[in-house]
């Protein structure tokens, strides 16, 4: 088995890393990661981080694409832990049916 690196890949043009990803020895490490976006949570607890700092939970979400992948896929997630991976469609819905309870509410909610 070889330790050498495969060749790295075009990165899409919203990638953070922007270098093809020429490291990984895998094809699986080759993935575009866009800019992550977060949404801070007022009603999730505050949390005492490593450093002895806090956090408020958050949710988050960004464009990721692995190597083999001929489309991009949306990253949903809640703080740091494990999160959805979604089509552009599924999220584009997901992101409707979300504005569709807001507002359903705007008029209702004090």
């Amino acid at each position: 088995m070889s330790d050498t690196a495969i060749e790295p890949i075009t990165c899409q043009p919203w990638c953070e890393s922007g270098d093809g990803h020429p490291g990984p020895s895998l094809r699986d490490g080759q993935s575009c990661l866009g800019v992550e976006h977060k949404v801070t949570l007022s009603t999730e607890p505050t949390e005492i981080v490593v450093n002895g700092s806090t956090r408020q939970g958050y949710a988050t979400t960004y464009l990721m694409q692995h190597a083999d992948h001929a489309t991009p896929r949306v990253f949903i997630g809640h703080d740091d832990a494990d999160g959805a991976v979604a089509t552009l469609e599924e999220a584009r819905r997901f992101a409707l049916e979300i504005l569709t309870l807001v507002d359903g509410q705007r008029d209702i909610t004090p």
